[in-house]
C-alpha cells in the first residue's frame, strides 16, 4: 500500500492497523458490515480477520492486553 502505517502487533502473527475506510477497504468493510470513517484492520499471518469500527467491539474478538506496539 505504501503507507508508513503504525499498529499493534499480538502472538501468532497477529497485527491491527487503524485505517480509513476509503478505496479498497471500504469495499471489504462495506461487505463486513462495518459503516463509518475509520476502522481497526486486524489480519493474522497476512490473512484477513476483520474490520472492527470501535475499540469496544475489537476487544470482543482479540485480547487487547497482548498487543503490543508494532
Amino acid at each position: 500500500m505504501g503507507e508508513d502505517r503504525k499498529g499493534w502487533a499480538g502472538p501468532g502473527g497477529l497485527q491491527v492497523v487503524a485505517v480509513r475506510l476509503t478505496g479498497a477497504h471500504r469495499v471489504w468493510a462495506d461487505l463486513a458490515g462495518v459503516r463509518g470513517e475509520t476502522a481497526f484492520l486486524v489480519t493474522r499471518r497476512g490473512a484477513l480477520v476483520g474490520y472492527y469500527p470501535s475499540v469496544e467491539e475489537l476487544a470482543e474478538v482479540v485480547d487487547l492486553a497482548d498487543l503490543d506496539m508494532d
